[in-house]
């Protein structure tokens, strides 16, 4: 079981409509696809992945969890904000009702004390999903 398997994951629709339960720390966070309430099941150069992962990302102390996350929902709907994974989730047609739309991702994070902590457990999350697929989530183009 992989470190973000047993995180908390929150509806897409709830993070993006309120943003006050995502803390204004560092951090890192993950973004997932469900289908039916599991985890969808994505297939990648060394397997399936199970837990259903389209991106990793952090954020440091200046724009914390909160802005980073809020970036991304505005992005994934279509608004013109800086978020690549958020850019390339609409720009490779993932919200089509027949692959990934908005409402079957669910997004968990995890608070850290510093920018360096989230740089080195975004770094290790990526690491472990490469070595284990052989590749990054389909939406991260670059580690970090």
């Amino acid at each position: 079981m992989c470190e973000w398997d047993v995180l908390n994951w929150t509806p897409f629709n709830d993070v993006s409509g309120n943003h006050n339960n995502v803390p204004e720390t560092p951090g890192v966070y993950a973004i997932r696809s469900v289908r039916r309430g599991n985890p969808r099941v994505i297939g990648r150069a060394f397997g399936k992945d199970k837990s259903g992962i389209l991106c990793f990302g952090r954020a440091g102390e200046g724009p914390g969890l909160r802005r980073r996350l809020r970036s991304f929902c505005r992005a994934a709907s279509g608004k013109k904000v800086s978020h690549a994974e958020g850019k390339r989730y609409r720009a490779l047609g993932y919200n089509s009702t027949d692959r990934y739309p908005l409402d079957s991702l669910r997004i968990a994070w995890l608070s850290l004390r510093s920018s360096d902590k989230a740089k080195a457990r975004e770094r290790r999350w990526f690491d472990q999903y490469a070595q284990k697929f052989g590749e990054l989530p389909p939406l991260n183009r670059k580690r970090g």
